[in-house]
């Protein structure tokens, strides 16, 4: 669950195409989703490296979002992933914002 809302997504069923073109192995894979990469690598595709979102590439709206998901286990790379207590502070941007 993310935010409280269930992934009803069939990550399982996401490496066949990659599997029909004869994918074996990602040298480097940009995801922070640990359903994609369980999903990849229970179909025998090797993951040599995996990249998480750089910071500087994070909206500051799409803040909170993040924030969740890696205190929901996404691979947060070098990031610092937030306690429970922390992840209480996270704000995202006020209402005014979408006025402009």
């Amino acid at each position: 669950q993310i935010a409280g809302v269930e992934d009803m997504r069939f990550q399982e069923l996401m490496p066949d195409p990659l599997l029909w073109l004869g994918v074996r192995k990602i040298d480097r894979f940009i995801s922070m989703s640990d359903m994609k990469y369980d999903a990849v690598v229970g179909a025998g595709i090797e993951i040599v490296t995996r990249v998480d979102i750089p910071e500087e590439l994070i909206p500051a709206d799409a803040k909170v979002e993040i924030d969740a998901k890696m205190y929901a286990g996404y691979y947060a790379g070098d990031k610092q992933v937030k306690s429970w207590e922390e992840l209480n502070q996270t704000v995202g941007r006020k209402a005014a914002d979408d006025e402009a």
